[in-house]
């Protein structure tokens, strides 16, 4: 049996003092717009803020710990995933609209929706992680979406509240519309999922005896 794996000899990049203190920046940015965000109540059931508060997570311990980069593959490119689908959704389909979510501050807002996401990306874009990702990482990124899409939709009709338009049954288009919406956006997860495992793979992997 053998294991995928970078080659141990390969330079380690992001571990230098820009990297981090750049990381330690944007994990800062993101909990000061988490903390001026919040409000009792729904806060917790929007997708931005569960992302935004693993992407604060996950920052700072590459800021504090730069060579949790050689074994967080998997956990950084779940986080990277989902910030990216959080900015794109609210580019695609929230801001024309100007839709209501929960954010009064501009400056909240941009960080959540904007910085966060393209300072992850960029992240993983420029820093891949050492380790080669199999392609069982892809149902294990898309575990959560799907646990918070079921939890949404069981609950709203709860406490009479959806985080989001587009999973509101109560409009026109009713459950039909919130299939579309769901397949659509199952797809776009499935898609950015997979080029982020081949951005990851893409030097090509060796395959070492395991142990």
């Amino acid at each position: 049996m053998v294991v995928e794996a970078r080659d141990n000899n390969a330079p380690i990049l992001g571990r230098g003092a820009v990297a981090r203190v750049v990381r330690g920046v944007v994990a800062l940015s993101i909990l000061g717009a988490l903390l001026v965000a919040y409000a009792p109540g729904n806060f917790l059931f929007f997708f931005t803020i569960l992302s935004n508060i693993m992407a604060v997570a996950l920052m700072a311990g590459q800021a504090l710990w730069p060579g949790w980069m050689r074994s967080n593959g998997m956990l950084r490119g779940a986080v990277t995933l989902y910030m990216t689908i959080t900015g794109m959704i609210y580019a695609v389909l929230l801001a024309p609209i100007e839709a209501d979510v929960g954010l009064i501050d501009p400056w909240v807002n941009f960080v959540l929706h904007s910085l966060g996401p393209v300072a992850l990306l960029n992240d993983w874009l420029l820093f891949p992680p050492e380790r080669a990702l199999r392609a069982s990482s892809l149902p294990t990124w898309l575990a959560f979406p799907a646990v918070y899409l079921t939890v949404t939709l069981i609950r709203g009709p709860i406490v009479d509240w959806y985080p989001y338009p587009f999973l509101d049954p109560r409009g026109d288009a009713g459950y039909r519309g919130i299939i579309l919406y769901s397949v659509a956006i199952v797809l776009v997860f499935l898609g950015v999922a997979v080029f982020l495992r081949w951005w990851a793979n893409r030097r090509g992997p060796v395959l070492i005896p395991p142990g």
